[in-house]
């Protein structure tokens, strides 16, 4: 895996940028507050870029596949650092809204692309190693940002976004230097036709599995953008500092063992990881409900990452081995919007419960995550069995007319 120049070339580059987009993370809002942003702006900012991101997914996987996910990578990383830079020419705090609706559309071009990337340039029976080392430098992005972000800050707010800029051309420089462009090819008729098929093999049996798995997956993260900080503090007792803590005690699991579970998703059947360790964590949440102090949050963060990380690159390297390389851009932007869909539910859903009462959130999302776990899971196990994705060691079966439109369920 250290030998793939482009593997290490784009998970150098993403993890270089959500650096960036760390650094800003914690110093946005309060840079917006004092400019004299209401609550309602600050809100207004949130669902601005995750709407904008929402609808520029699958368009931007489309123009990956068409027009070349370098390209689109340059583009979005190009334009994530002069909207970073804008922050500190704009002081009307509605002009944020705009802004994190435009950062919403750049940062559609940069992920999808990547991890497309990474199919391209990894072979079948190593993509699960490539994906635990893509995730390694992702989330070591947003372990070190935060914490460079909030030093900087301490001097002034727009050192943090100075900071963010310079991230974005770092990565913009490693992106056009270090991963080559690819070699455009005609296409004969039959191929174009073939193509168009593989497009719209999107609700097939083993992508299927995965959108549902997306979907479970994201509810966590609409529960962190609207609810997490405030649930830890208000009724946990929890200061700024520990809640900090409390995403290193998941972010540094993931970052030491998401190799490992790559690895380990290369040698067994993956459909057995995402049941296994998926399933381990619903449980954990249970206890974030019963919870009365941040210990057993911290804690159980450290423990979920253990899991998690023996899970996601299971389901990377299954969502490439779903993939045709025409659709790859496609596929990945498919799977992004889904879960977006999981972010928005659960961001909007568990609002309303956490109005209830402050524990329905967790068990409410331990139960939907688990149910997502166990029909996403079978799904693929189903489509591993049938042989319509090869996993480790199996040879995938060439599709038949009838399952390229919509594998049955």
């Amino acid at each position: 895996m250290l030998r793939n120049r482009v593997l290490l070339a784009v998970s150098l580059a993403v993890g270089t940028a959500y650096i960036g987009i760390g650094m800003v993370g914690p110093v946005r809002v309060l840079y917006a507050e004092a400019q004299g942003a209401s609550l309602e702006i600050i809100s207004a900012m949130a669902s601005a870029f995750l709407i904008a991101n929402f609808i520029a997914q699958y368009p931007s996987g489309w123009l990956s596949d068409r027009w070349g996910r370098k390209r689109l990578m340059v583009g979005g990383l190009l334009v994530q650092g002069l909207l970073s830079a804008a922050y500190l020419l704009i002081t009307d705090p509605l002009i944020f809204v705009i802004l994190r609706a435009a950062e919403g559309l750049a940062a559609a071009a940069v992920l999808p692309s990547a991890r497309a990337l990474i199919a391209d340039a990894t072979p079948p029976e190593k993509r699960g190693a490539a994906y635990g080392l893509f995730s390694a430098f992702f989330n070591a992005g947003f372990l070190i940002g935060p914490a460079l972000g909030g030093v900087l800050a301490t001097t002034a707010y727009s050192n943090a976004f100075i900071g963010a800029v310079l991230c974005r051309l770092v990565a913009l420089l490693i992106v056009l230097l270090l991963i080559p462009s690819a070699r455009s090819q005609g296409k004969t008729a039959h191929e174009r036709e073939s193509a168009v098929r593989r497009s719209r093999a999107l609700l097939s049996l083993p992508l299927l599995g995965a959108f549902v798995l997306a979907f479970g997956d994201y509810l966590f993260l609409g529960f962190d953008l609207a609810l997490l900080p405030l649930w830890m503090n208000q009724h946990l007792g929890a200061t700024v500092a520990v809640i900090g803590i409390a995403y290193v005690a998941w972010a540094v699991p993931s970052i030491v063992l998401a190799p490992l579970g790559g690895r380990i998703a290369d040698r067994t059947r993956r459909s057995r990881l995402i049941l296994i360790f998926g399933l381990a964590q619903v449980p954990l949440y249970l206890l974030y409900g019963l919870a009365d102090t941040s210990i057993p949050i911290i804690i159980g963060f450290a423990v979920q990452a253990i899991a998690y990380a023996l899970v996601q690159p299971a389901v990377d390297a299954h969502v490439a081995a779903a993939s045709a390389a025409d659709a790859r851009g496609r596929v990945q932007s498919a799977y992004a919007t889904v879960g977006l869909a999981g972010a928005f539910a659960g961001a909007s859903g568990l609002t309303v419960l956490y109005g209830l009462d402050f524990r329905l959130p967790l068990f409410a999302m331990g139960a939907a995550y688990g149910c997502c776990v166990l029909l996403g899971g079978l799904m693929i196990r189903r489509s591993e069995a049938r042989g319509l994705v090869a996993g480790p060691h199996q040879q995938q079966r060439p599709p038949q007319p009838a399952e390229v439109e919509v594998a049955p369920v």
